[in-house]
């Protein structure tokens, strides 16, 4: 007897076979590939890939994309080092601060989409735009300041031999797991991302589910944007570009369905280690960073063309 395996668990193990090729070829072309600093460093850009990933793949699974999120991320590492300074003390104050502002454009792009009827693509991508604009306007077109020594501590030190950063994310994997799993939240967001006129005659708030994830999106992109400044010591403007891409890429790698509906987040963050293996082993092979961006592409496009064609099996 054939012992069938769902869909989505395939998805997944191939997302996290491919991951262990790459490892293997890293660790057959760089000797030093898996020392425990290397590990430790793929590590922590993997955890800020799955931390913008994490707000993605929520409004991802709800039928959209957040498009606002390399400047969400950008306003966050910004902040945190203009609004504390060298008080670290300040943080308790200016995180929740900072993650709050990040909640509002969240909620704003929510409302957008539910209420306005503004396409995700259009409304995100407008927000960014503002949120640019105002952020050029607060620093006068220039960037910097020193990164508080807690945004320093999470990003760069370990407990024990464990980067602090990787304990956050796994605690991180644990509760957006058990979310999107074991409670009603989680059952209704894919059923909106399934079908929104089902869900909506089964009961489902939608445009709650809807404005929820597009906040969620915001609040994850801003912690990394923290996160993020803290790793590299600095903040500037545009820090969080590379993350757009990236994010929308580990979602659809991880196996998720580009168009909504499927996907997990154990499954992510499979494609947020992808991602920062493939990252690191370009320039192994002696590729350029460019090569990266036509990964991404490719990775989009062949999810996006996925999906379509498996909607449109379905309703044949």
């Amino acid at each position: 007897m054939k012992l069938a395996v769902p869909r989505r668990h395939r998805s997944i193990a191939l997302a996290y076979l491919l991951l262990l090729v790459l490892v293997v070829v890293g660790r057959i072309v760089a000797s030093g590939f898996l020392g425990v600093d290397h590990i430790d460093e793929l590590i922590d850009e993997g955890a800020l890939i799955g931390f913008v990933a994490l707000g993605q793949g929520f409004v991802i699974l709800a039928g959209g994309v957040d498009l606002s999120i390399p400047w969400v991320v950008t306003s966050a590492g910004i902040l945190v080092t203009t609004f504390t300074g060298t008080n670290s003390s300040n943080m308790l104050w200016d995180v929740p601060l900072i993650i709050g502002l990040a909640a509002v454009v969240g909620l704003i792009n929510g409302i957008g989409v539910v209420f306005l009827g503004v396409t995700p693509i259009i409304m995100t991508l407008g927000m960014s735009t503002v949120v640019e604009g105002a952020l050029l306007l607060y620093t006068n077109g220039s960037a910097g300041g020193n990164v508080p020594h807690p945004a320093v501590f999470l990003a760069t030190h370990k407990i024990g031999q464990v980067p602090v950063m990787g304990l956050a994310w796994l605690v991180l994997i644990v509760v957006v797991t058990f979310t999107l799993s074991c409670t009603p939240f989680g059952r209704r967001l894919y059923a909106v991302g399934l079908n929104r006129r089902v869900a909506l005659f089964s009961g489902v708030d939608v445009k709650l589910v809807t404005c929820s994830v597009y906040v969620i999106s915001s609040c994850a992109a801003a912690f990394a944007g923290i996160a993020l400044a803290g790793y590299v010591g600095q903040s500037y403007l545009g820090m969080g570009d590379p993350y757009l891409f990236t994010s929308i890429a580990a979602v659809a790698i991880g196996g998720a369905s580009i168009l909504g509906g499927t996907g997990n987040y154990i499954g992510t963050v499979a494609g947020a280690l992808t991602l920062s293996v493939l990252n690191a082993l370009l320039p192994t092979l002696g590729f350029q960073p460019a090569v990266l961006d036509i990964v991404y592409g490719m990775v989009i496009l062949v999810a996006v063309a996925a999906a379509s064609l498996g909607g449109r099996a379905r309703t044949d």
